[in-house]
């Protein structure tokens, strides 16, 4: 599946994207994956899933076919 990194987390992983293959296809299993890889807090991180943002929390099943973006956390001012 295609990941796309923005901001300062495509700072931390020194990439824009990449194409990933998961056993698991859920955003769980993809948190664990960029924390082991590229140490990426859960704090520090949106996912967004076909362009609309989804809760970290919830069970979500990813398709190859889908597109994921990495966001850094929004911070309000």
């Amino acid at each position: 599946m295609k990941v796309i990194y923005f901001g300062k987390i495509a700072d931390v992983t020194n990439k824009t994207f990449e194409e990933i293959q998961l056993e698991k296809k859920d955003v769980k299993s993809l948190i664990i994956y960029l924390n082991e890889k590229y140490a990426i807090d859960l704090n520090e991180m949106q996912i967004a899933v076909n362009q609309n943002l989804v809760s970290k929390s919830e069970q979500i099943t990813l398709k190859d076919s889908d597109e994921i973006a990495i966001l850094s956390a929004f911070a309000g001012g």
